[in-house]
């Protein structure tokens, strides 16, 4: 019994990890060099876009599993057009992309459906959301933003500290190992330091301790195949959120530059709901609040969820409770 169990363990170990999969049935109606646009319904109603983050992971969060969809929760509980981006991993020859270049490929994407729609940004997609709709004010009807970083220098959250204490240099070194590209294996490495003991032990104790639990496998191995598959970001991209969003907090401070145009957060004036996780250590509560000293909407709702950082978009029992009341 032992060796049985033991080779299942090393089975789901070592086993190769797959390119995740969209769970709810779509079709890709615009492509770009950066970017697919995915429709996953059709009524002729209102716009909504999800904005995934770009943090070396593959956009599929957003419509994680039959039960962990935030796409098939906004279908269920509006009546709204709903369409998702994906995110493609960089590639040589897109190592000079910008944040200019992002923005621009979502005007694009905008432009091609109805506007002005419905943004809800997720996590790293939720402060380029806040960007376009500072931008192109009048292209955006509503915004959410999910667990989204704003105020970068706010808290004292654990990335904060490691930005903090590293300098620029060690992020262009890790840039140039990718030769331009900053390697999403990189990036996930970063993020199991946060919690090293969990990532590195306490994930594989729990799944030895359950591998005969069909159904704990079945999760474990959907989440391993978000999370271990990788994609890569544009060097000069990825340098930029560094030095001017983490390190240099500019997108509160109407110093960044997008298109020869400062970003004011003023500019954005629509309704703002704003959704961040109390067990979150990735992006804390302040960072994502305080984008309401900046800007000048009317209706601003916050409200914290029990869930960790991709909890807050992608929990079952979030997405079932808070979120259709957000919608």
């Amino acid at each position: 019994m032992y060796m049985e169990e033991l080779s299942k363990f090393w089975y789901e170990v070592l086993r190769p990890i797959p390119k995740p999969e969209w769970s709810t049935p779509n079709k890709v109606v615009k492509g770009s060099l950066q970017s697919k646009l995915r429709q996953f319904s059709s009524l002729d109603k209102e716009t909504t876009l999800i904005v995934p983050p770009q943090a070396g992971h593959h956009s599929n969060i957003c419509d994680f599993g039959p039960n962990n969809s935030l796409v098939k929760t906004v279908i269920s509980n509006s009546s709204d057009n709903v369409y998702a981006l994906e995110w493609k991993s960089a590639t040589y020859a897109r190592r000079n992309e910008t944040i200019e270049t992002f923005i621009q490929d979502m005007d694009n994407h905008i432009n091609h459906i109805n506007n002005p729609v419905r943004l809800i940004g997720l996590c790293q997609g939720g402060w380029q959301s806040a960007i376009y709709a500072s931008l192109y004010p009048d292209k955006v009807s509503s915004l959410v933003l999910a667990a989204a970083p704003i105020d970068f220098h706010a808290g004292n959250s654990k990335i904060q500290q490691y930005v903090t204490v590293l300098p620029l240099s060690y992020y262009e070194f890790l840039v140039n190992l990718g030769n331009g590209i900053m390697k999403g294996s990189s990036i996930l490495q970063g993020f199991k330091s946060l919690n090293f003991f969990d990532r590195y032990f306490n994930d594989y104790l729990k799944l030895y301790n359950n591998i005969n639990d069909d159904e704990y496998v079945k999760r474990y191995r959907r989440f391993r195949d978000w999370y271990e598959w990788t994609q890569d970001l544009p060097g000069k991209f990825y340098l930029e959120i560094v030095d001017k969003l983490f390190k240099k907090n500019l997108l509160i401070q109407d110093k960044l530059i997008i298109n020869d145009r400062k970003v004011k957060l003023s500019n954005i004036s629509c309704p703002l709901f704003l959704i961040a996780g109390q067990k979150d250590d990735i992006t804390l509560e302040e960072q994502l609040f305080n984008i309401e000293r900046y800007v000048k909407s009317k209706k601003i709702k916050k409200l914290t969820v029990p869930a960790g950082h991709i909890g807050v978009f992608m929990g079952n029992k979030i997405l079932k409770q808070f979120w259709p009341s957000i919608l």
